[in-house]
């Protein structure tokens, strides 16, 4: 099972942590600033960046129809299409579908199986220019694909990934069984959201390539990329923290992550923008257009990721991401999208790694 939050892995398999201070990061080395995208157009500006595509999912649809309606709106960028025309022979693609139906996390609790939380593609919405994951805990659930059962709790989530049938259903959400529909390697990553404001529940905003539990790279061969994770009401609501995750969730795991404090309530209801800037050197991770956090951790993933943008729920312990206690879920508040916006950098894509290059197994551990 893919796993979001840091804390969880600290907690269940020991694996080395490593928090950068302030003054660690911030020390001059990286370039923070925000790329200029205002001259873009449909054209690639001086510096190298063009736009990959924009979607303020203005389509309308819930449950079993909802992927016709997450892909209605997208608008991709003219260079994009043209260097990759063969996406677009009929049309353009399709790259959202919700997150893998079924079960998420199984209870912590062995006498509350009631506990245990699941996605299910009927709780996501897309309504009003936005996409809205509701969230519940129910005994009278009622689930159009079938996968989820009537009792538990149900929340859901948006990506650029599909899972497709294997025959090994334990394997087929660790990498096994991935068809992308969109990955890429570096650029610029944001989505415009707002968070959900409950007990026992956080958001998140990752990147994940199919290979990030190979062992013997470090993270080149693929990182777990958390561009936010939004567990902190119980603490500091102007609270923020980011997280880069590799060599799987198993005894080789690795994760290094950053907590830092921000001039805002970002559970104040209104929208607020987390962004990430992935180059072949370093990552640097926005909140509202001001650099949070940067880092080189795990020598920078070199491959293709797709985007997830999530809601988890707490399933018995009442813990979330970064050692944060969120309370029990008993009932939810909404996760709402308002925009995600990609753009590729041409000086970048040069440095970008096929799957196939790395060699090494996967450690399918947790």
């Amino acid at each position: 099972m893919m796993i979001a939050a840091a804390a969880l892995l600290i907690a269940a398999v020991g694996i080395v942590f490593t928090a950068c201070a302030e003054e660690e990061w911030n020390d001059g080395s990286y370039d923070l600033t925000l790329p200029d995208f205002s001259q873009i157009g449909n054209g690639v500006s001086e510096d190298g960046w063009y736009l990959v595509f924009e979607d303020e999912f203005e389509g309308s649809s819930q449950g079993a129809d909802i992927e016709s309606a997450l892909n209605a709106s997208t608008v991709f960028g003219d260079v994009y299409k043209a260097k990759n025309p063969s996406l677009f022979q009929g049309g353009a693609p399709a790259i959202w579908t919700t997150s893998p139906e079924g079960l998420r996390w199984e209870s912590n609790d062995p006498d509350k199986p009631e506990q245990a939380c699941y996605w299910c593609a009927d709780m996501a919405e897309v309504k009003d220019g936005k996409v809205i994951i509701h969230s519940s805990s129910s005994t009278h659930h009622v689930c159009s694909q079938g996968k989820c059962p009537a009792a538990g709790r149900f929340t859901s989530g948006i990506e650029t990934r599909a899972i497709t049938e294997s025959e090994d259903s334990e394997t087929e959400n660790k990498g096994q069984a991935d068809e992308l529909l969109f990955a890429q390697a570096f650029g610029y990553f944001e989505a415009t959201v707002k968070f959900p404001d409950a007990p026992g529940m956080w958001s998140a905003f990752w990147l994940q390539s199919s290979n990030m539990r190979k062992v013997g790279a470090e993270g080149v061969d693929g990182t777990e990329i958390d561009v936010y994770e939004s567990a902190f009401r119980n603490s500091s609501k102007s609270v923020m923290g980011h997280a880069l995750l590799w060599n799987g969730y198993g005894e080789y795991a690795r994760v290094e992550d950053y907590v830092g404090e921000l001039p805002v309530d970002l559970y104040d209801g209104n929208f607020h923008t987390f962004a990430l800037k992935w180059t072949p050197d370093y990552y640097v991770f926005y909140v509202d257009g001001t650099a949070t956090w940067a880092s080189r951790g795990g020598g920078v993933s070199h491959v293709k990721e797709f985007l997830r943008l999530t809601v988890e729920l707490d399933a018995g312990d009442k813990y979330g991401p970064h050692g944060q206690k969120i309370g029990a879920f008993y009932g939810g508040d909404d996760f709402v999208i308002e925009s995600v916006r990609v753009y590729q950098n041409e000086n970048y894509e040069r440095y970008i790694i096929d799957d196939d290059k790395f060699s090494g197994d996967l450690d399918l551990a947790n």
